[in-house]
């Protein structure tokens, strides 16, 4: 499974885990982050450019993942989402839901990555 450090509950800086939703069941992660309810609040770092779930499952899916992460605890943020994408988080009131970012500009000193 995954091995996080649990951080001192005095410490609320905020840090990124970037997660390639393409290798990672996020099912797993959701119940991983609700047993680890200690740690301070993960930011997840999601680039929407690629994501094969929205091809083969469709968007419904997608986005039930996401808001399944965001009830264990994390806070969501999309990098790159296209206009389809931003449209249908809209549609839906989602958009000030979860985070949106155009730019994949993220300092890697802050990240931590997530294996499959």
């Amino acid at each position: 499974m995954y091995n996080l450090n649990t951080a001192s509950p005095d410490d609320y800086t905020p840090y990124l885990i970037r997660v390639n939703f393409n290798e990672i069941k996020p099912m797993e992660l959701a119940r991983m982050l609700m047993r680890y309810s200690k740690l301070r609040r993960p930011r997840l770092l999601i680039d929407c450019q690629n994501i094969k779930c929205v091809r083969t499952r469709g968007v419904a899916y997608f986005v039930s993942q996401l808001l399944t992460l965001q009830a264990a605890g994390a806070k969501v943020l999309l990098c790159n989402p296209d206009p389809i994408l931003r449209r249908i988080l809209r549609v839906l009131h989602l958009e000030n839901t979860f985070q949106l970012d155009e730019s994949a500009a993220v300092s890697t000193g802050a990240q931590r990555q997530v294996p499959a």
